[in-house]
């Protein structure tokens, strides 16, 4: 799903180049009725420009221009970063030039094995025929990544599986800031590059990153095959726990590991008597996983912000600042919106409103880009994140069908664009209120029945510094 603009034929000019072509200005617009006048509204710094359009409709129109309205910006750090259950996890450590040292951590259970069709687990067991003559052969686990990866990729890590001492909690969702119990000693590691992870992006097994596990623990899970823990996913949860994925201590990169249906997985290996091939259980890591990320801004920009407070732009060089699974926002608010109704002119209407987020490309170095789509949702002057029944409340941007808009990163024009018309035009109308908005990582998910929604996506360390947020604004008012 993408954001959506109107599509008008409009002529957008300087204040400068206004006087300067006004004569073809007035030739070409001879014809043309009814002017509107539109204002882009920018933060504070931003220089401004005047964009004018013809609406079709008939009438008296004033042509006013204001440049009081600004878009007053804040970093925030969030709290309440929910990490569970989502498609993906992150793992690594490195040295953000901007936003400081990054950490994380990856917890996730072995679960039953699953059946994508039906959508429920099934039995770990060994088949009927050779149920009587099996012998355990080996364990491996096969990592498939995501696609993810910040920091300095050319630089080996090693990513290590330890195996966990303590248990998910079952239905709990987990923040960015918690952590299970593991064993210290890696049951497996490996020394990988950023091209043995692309490799891994690729779902042939072949391409897969393979860890050999100890056959200690490949036994102890074919032991529990066919009795009563390999039907329950409870019972076989709690006898198995699970994995926690970390890296060496000054690895200098972070990578995405899938943890979906069909990605990564760990399986057991058997054979009975006359095989020539060992046939395999897989397993899943579908129950609890989640990601502990933690950052430490010491010495940044940043050092001083804390859970739930903000640091305006104006003590940070009118730059704001977000970072994915560390819970760092953009807030805005629009405090001198209604000064639309205090032009002079009655019956505003909003032609066309689009908000638009500029990266500042000076920080766009390497392989720290910006997130690949961004949502927004309501956020309370307490800087908390607004909720409706344990939900985010996205901004619907489209009001009439409730559409929730995301904005995919345009590496062309360096921006991420809302179509706002809607929403502003409930706002001045007073069919809503706003506290402001803050821009949060998402992705799109398609249900079962096919509807289309939006999600907090916090497993990725993606960062944006804002050089620039402006809100056009196109309206015309009747006197």
């Amino acid at each position: 799903m993408k954001t959506t603009t109107l599509q008008k034929r409009t002529l957008i000019f300087t204040q400068n180049s206004f006087h300067k072509n006004s004569r073809n200005f007035t030739h070409k617009m001879r014809n043309v009725a009814i002017m509107l006048l539109s204002a882009f509204f920018f933060s504070c710094e931003d220089p401004i420009n005047i964009a004018v359009d013809a609406p079709s409709n008939g009438g008296q129109f004033s042509t006013t221009f204001t440049d009081t309205l600004t878009v007053t910006r804040a970093t925030v750090m969030l709290d309440s970063i929910v990490t569970s259950e989502q498609t993906g996890a992150v793992v690594g450590h490195y040295k953000d030039p901007v936003f400081g040292d990054v950490s994380a951590t990856i917890f996730t259970e072995i679960t039953l094995p699953y059946d994508g069709s039906s959508g429920t687990y099934y039995p770990f067991a060994v088949s009927s025929t050779d149920s009587l003559t099996a012998v355990y052969d080996s364990m491996y686990v096969y990592v498939v990544h995501n696609g993810f990866s910040y920091g300095d990729s050319t630089k080996p890590v090693t990513l290590n599986i330890h195996r966990l001492t303590e248990n998910f909690v079952k239905n709990k969702k987990y923040l960015n800031d918690e952590v299970l119990a593991y064993n210290p000693t890696p049951l497996a590691s490996q020394v990988l590059t950023y091209k043995d992870f692309k490799r891994a992006t690729v779902s042939t097994t072949d391409s897969l990153i393979k860890f050999k596990m100890p056959d200690a623990l490949g036994q102890e899970l074919f032991a529990i095959a066919n009795k009563d823990e390999s039907r329950d996913i409870d019972k076989f949860t709690a006898a198995v726990k699970g994995f926690a994925f970390t890296v060496n201590q000054n690895a200098e990169t972070a990578y995405g590991i899938s943890l979906t249906v069909g990605t990564s997985y760990p399986v057991v290996f058997y054979h009975a008597p006359g095989d020539t091939v060992a046939k395999g259980l897989p397993l899943s890591f579908l129950g609890g996983r989640f990601s502990q990320i933690k950052g430490n801004r010491q010495g940044t920009t940043l050092q001083d912000l804390k859970q739930l407070t903000s640091i305006p732009s104006s003590a940070t060089g009118n730059k704001t600042y977000m970072q994915t699974g560390v819970g760092i926002t953009t807030k805005m608010t629009f405090p001198t919106l209604e000064n639309l109704l205090k032009t002079g002119s009655s019956n505003v209407a909003i032609n066309k409103a689009e908000l638009i987020l500029e990266p500042d490309l000076d920080q766009i170095t390497g392989n720290f880009t910006p997130p690949i789509q961004v949502a927004l949702v309501e956020i309370g002057t307490d800087n908390r994140l607004k909720k409706t029944n344990g939900i985010e409340d996205f901004v619907a941007l489209d009001v009439a069908s409730g559409i929730q808009y995301v904005a995919d990163y345009n590496s062309t024009n360096n921006n991420y664009k809302f179509n706002f018309t809607s929403y502003i035009q409930d706002i001045l109308n007073k069919r809503k209120t706003t506290d402001g908005f803050a821009i949060i990582p998402s992705i799109l998910s398609t249900t079962s029945t096919g509807a289309t929604t939006i999600l907090v996506y916090n497993n990725n360390l993606s960062r944006a510094v804002f050089k620039n947020i402006k809100l056009n604004v196109y309206y015309s008012g009747k006197r």
